[in-house]
C-alpha cells in the first residue's frame, strides 16, 4: 500500500484518504468537576452522554463521544486519590500515539487551585509536546479572594513552568453556566468549527 496525494493505492487502485478525525480531550483531578463541565459544554449535542455521578472518580477508562460529524470528545478518567491503576500507562499511550489531538482540557478545582497531583497531567502534557488550556472549575463555590489567589497562581505557573500551555485561563462554573458559551466557542475554535466574521 502507498499513499499518493490525498488517496492510497490498494492492488493498483487510488482509494481516496480520509483524514482521522479531530479530537479534544478533557483530563483532571477526581472530584474536579470533569463529568459536569463536559454536560454543560456539550448540552447541545445529544450524542454526548456522560454520566455525573456523586462518587468521585467514577470515570475509570477513556470514554469516546462523536460530535456530530466534527470531532471526537475524548472524557478521560480521573487522576488522584480515586485513579485506576493503568492510569499512566492508559493516558500515555493515547498522548503518545494520537496524532490527531487538536487540544486538551486540563481541569483544575477553583477551590483548592493547582494541586501536586495536577503535575502529573501537566508532566505528560509537556514531555509528549501536546498543546493544553487550563480550566478553573467551580468558581461559583470559591470566594473571589480565594478565586483570584488560585488564578494568580496558576497564571505565574503557567509562565514558569510550561511550554505548551495556552496563556489564557478559562474560569467556568457548571452550575451557574459562568464561562461554559466563551469555552464552548473555544473548542468549535480549535477544532476549525466557529465561524469567522469579517470586519466590513
Amino acid at each position: 500500500m502507498t499513499r499518493t496525494g490525498c488517496s492510497e493505492r490498494w492492488a493498483g487502485v487510488d482509494v481516496p484518504f480520509l483524514p482521522l478525525p479531530l479530537q479534544v480531550c478533557f483530563i483532571g483531578r477526581s472530584n474536579v468537576g470533569k463529568s459536569s463541565l463536559i454536560r454543560a459544554l456539550f448540552s447541545l449535542a445529544p450524542e454526548v452522554e456522560v454520566r455525573v455521578s456523586k462518587t468521585p472518580g467514577h470515570t475509570k477508562k477513556m470514554n469516546f463521544f462523536k460530535v456530530g460529524k466534527y470531532f471526537t470528545l475524548v472524557d478521560m478518567p480521573g487522576y488522584g486519590y480515586h485513579a485506576p491503576q493503568d492510569f499512566v500507562e492508559m493516558v500515555e499511550a493515547y498522548l503518545q500515539e494520537r496524532r490527531n489531538l487538536k487540544r486538551t482540557f486540563l481541569l483544575v478545582d477553583g477551590v483548592v487551585g493547582l494541586q501536586k497531583t495536577d503535575n502529573i497531567a501537566v508532566e505528560m502534557l509537556e514531555e509528549f509536546g501536546i498543546p493544553y488550556v487550563m480550566v478553573l472549575t467551580k468558581i461559583d463555590r470559591a470566594s473571589r479572594g480565594v478565586l483570584l489567589k488560585n488564578v494568580l497562581e496558576i497564571q505565574e505557573f503557567v509562565k514558569e513552568n510550561t511550554q505548551g500551555c495556552f496563556p489564557q485561563l478559562f474560569l467556568v462554573s457548571s452550575v451557574e453556566f459562568s464561562g461554559v458559551h466563551l469555552l464552548r466557542c473555544f473548542v468549535a475554535h480549535v477544532t476549525g468549527n466557529l465561524p469567522t466574521v469579517e470586519a466590513s
